[in-house]
C-alpha cells in the first residue's frame, strides 16, 4: 500500500481581532503561538465603534441628537496600545502588523480579511451569556456567519 504524504497546513497571515479588553492579552498570546507554529505573519486588528450621534425615540423612531458632546475616538492612542502590544512578539522574531479603525467591528473584521489576504481569523470569547447575546448580540457570533475563512475562537471566560 502506498501512503501519499499529506501536505502542511500552510498559513501565511493571520488577522486576530481584539478590543482591549481585559481578556486582550490571553486572546494576543494564543494568536502569537499558533502564528509561530504555522510560520505565519500575525496582524493585530483593533476596532473602535463609531459613538452615536442620534438617539431613536418615540413609536415613530424619530431621532434627535443626543445631549451630550460627542468626542472623536482616540485613533492615535489605539495605534500606541496595539504597538506595545506588538513590540514583545517582533522580538522574539515574529512578523506583526497593526492596523486600527472606527468601524462596526464585525464587518470590519471581514472587511479587514479580504483586504490583507487573511487564511484565518481568530477571536477572543468574553463567555457572556444568552440573554447578553440576546439583547446586544455577538462580534464572535457574526463574524462566524460571514466568514469565508477559518475562524479559531479563544475562550477565555472563568480564566
Amino acid at each position: 500500500m502506498l501512503l501519499q504524504a499529506v501536505p502542511s497546513l500552510s498559513m501565511k497571515t493571520i488577522l486576530v481581532a481584539i478590543d482591549l479588553s481585559p481578556i486582550t492579552p490571553q486572546v494576543v498570546e494564543g494568536a502569537a503561538q499558533l502564528a509561530k507554529d504555522l510560520q505565519a505573519k500575525l496582524i493585530i486588528l483593533a476596532v473602535l465603534e463609531p459613538v452615536a450621534a442620534y438617539v431613536p425615540v418615540g413609536a415613530a423612531m424619530d431621532v434627535i441628537t443626543a445631549p451630550m458632546p460627542m468626542e472623536p475616538p482616540d485613533v492615535e492612542g489605539l495605534k500606541e496600545r496595539l504597538e506595545k502590544l506588538a513590540a514583545p512578539l517582533r522580538a522574539t522574531g515574529l512578523s506583526v502588523e497593526t492596523i486600527t479603525a472606527v468601524a462596526l467591528p464585525q464587518d470590519e473584521i471581514i472587511d479587514q480579511s479580504k483586504a490583507t489576504g487573511a487564511d484565518m481569523l481568530v477571536l477572543g470569547s468574553h463567555g457572556h451569556g444568552a440573554l447578553y447575546h440576546l439583547f446586544s448580540g455577538s462580534v464572535v457570533t457574526s463574524v462566524l456567519h460571514k466568514a469565508t475563512i477559518p475562524v479559531t475562537v479563544i475562550p477565555v471566560h472563568g480564566k
